[in-house]
């Protein structure tokens, strides 16, 4: 079976990674721990037991007074459906020591250790030997021996001349798990000054019943669908412009599962792309009313509604250029369950001559006051990217793939964990899929010919 051809960068499982820690000594007993804790549960931790686990993983030192705990709400860079605790402790030299503690398990997630100013100008110890080992040492602690085979070797580099930074990816079953990984940054003797835990611990595909590659390139070749937009491009010598180019959204299809043989976008889901309308196209909606109750809650259609009804009485002479962009949570409940106060923002982005423009950072947001149901704009002007393109000719999307295809020859085979939709309550199944690989880059709309971006 043919894997990744990134596997360069992806090397194999690291048997030194073992036979290291065997060698030096220091395999404890962390991993068989962490592996009864992992039992399925709803109840969350409280503070004081999240503390209690920190100081099971590493030790507090002396003279640090804990400061305040805090939980995330699960959204953003923590990959579990309970957020995590977020744990603080300062020295009287200035130093601090944080911890993300999973709020269910217990599990250290994240970790890191701030040096006191005043040993900010002495000269570093740098061992990458001795930096490594105590890298080791330190995940052997913390991750169970399953885990710790699934780590490739490390990629190292300096850190800010303290240290050195390792970021082990995950490689299970000899496949690539893309976007799983450990990190460690140790100084050159050993102490570990930051970890951070990326890991997706759902249940795992099935490999045994994976389709064949020559049915994993059949359904890709015909199946992709890139979208032709308007991209900011780099032309060179630091500069960049809009073009007209095809491309592919987070919602195209792009991906195969290997198991299923269904077609996923880039957010790992399945695919089901649907014709962008501006706003022109929407009938007219009421103006909005108050939320109800203390907090001022409005549904999630409520919301965009305002926010439609602030462009159309607004700003009537754009609607054929703006469109809504995917729904987001109107609000964000602690982990109590109780709602918290605060403006929601519903998202646009702009069409030119009704073909969208892709470049995320000319979207723009609308806030809207849940109590009052009101929205605004941040930002005057609002008005769209300025767009030089008076050439009328364009190449079908058969022709785009044709020539994208022609450049991407190599099929890769990797783990991939989809995101979260706003709605759901854990963690989806990581998926197995096949994708097209080769040039980096996009088609000219305009031509067909392929526009290099390495």
């Amino acid at each position: 079976m043919k894997k990744s051809d990134r596997k360069r960068f992806w090397k194999g499982p690291s048997i030194f990674l073992l036979s290291s820690t065997l060698a030096l000594g220091i395999i404890e007993n962390g991993g068989t721990w962490v592996q009864a804790a992992e039992q399925k549960s709803d109840k969350i931790l409280s503070e004081q037991e999240a503390i209690k686990f920190a100081k099971k993983w590493m030790d507090v030192p002396a003279r640090f007074e804990y400061g305040y705990g805090q939980y995330i709400e699960p959204y953003g860079a923590i990959r579990t459906p309970y957020g995590a605790w977020s744990l603080y402790w300062s020295h009287p030299n200035q130093a601090s020591i944080g911890y993300k503690i999973h709020p269910v398990t217990g599990r250290l997630l994240g970790y890191s250790y701030q040096d006191e100013y005043s040993q900010a100008n002495n000269p570093a110890i740098m061992d990458s030997k001795l930096a490594l080992e105590g890298a080791m040492k330190f995940l052997t602690k913390i991750l169970s021996p399953e885990e710790l085979l699934e780590l490739a070797e490390p990629e190292e580099d300096v850190y800010e001349s303290k240290g050195y930074y390792f970021k082990f990816m995950r490689v299970k079953n000899t496949i690539p798990f893309e976007r799983n990984w450990i990190s460690v940054i140790t100084r050159g003797d050993g102490k570990v000054l930051h970890f951070e835990r990326v890991w997706s611990d759902g249940e795992m595909p099935d490999t045994s019943k994976i389709i064949s590659e020559k049915k994993a390139r059949e359904l890709l070749e015909q199946n992709t669908q890139p979208t032709m937009q308007y991209k900011r491009v780099y032309t060179g010598k630091d500069e960049s412009k809009y073009m007209l180019v095809y491309d592919y959204l987070p919602t195209d299809p792009q991906f195969v599962d290997a198991i299923t043989g269904e077609m996923i976008d880039a957010k790992g889901r399945v695919a089901k792309p649907s014709p962008i309308k501006g706003l022109k196209e929407m009938p007219l909606v009421s103006a909005p009313t108050a939320g109800k109750g203390m907090n001022g809650v409005l549904t999630l259609e409520q919301a965009e509604a305002s926010a439609i009804y602030f462009l159309q009485t607004t700003y009537p002479d754009r609607l054929a250029d703006i469109y809504m962009l995917d729904s987001q949570p109107y609000y964000v409940e602690s982990y109590n369950g109780s709602q918290r106060w605060e403006d929601h923002h519903v998202n646009f982005g702009w069409l030119k001559n009704g073909i969208l423009i892709g470049d995320r950072d000319s979207n723009f947001s609308l806030y809207v006051n849940p109590r009052t149901g009101e929205s605004g704009y941040g930002k005057d002007p609002l008005a769209p990217p300025v767009i030089d393109d008076n050439d009328k000719q364009r190449v079908d999307m058969a022709t785009a793939k044709k020539t994208e295809q022609a450049m991407k020859k190599s099929l890769e085979l990797y783990y991939f964990q989809p995101e979260n939709d706003v709605y759901e309550d854990e963690e989806p199944k990581p998926r197995l899929v096949y994708r097209l690989s080769g040039a980096y880059g996009v088609v000219d709309a305009h031509t067909g010919k392929w526009i290099s971006s390495q």
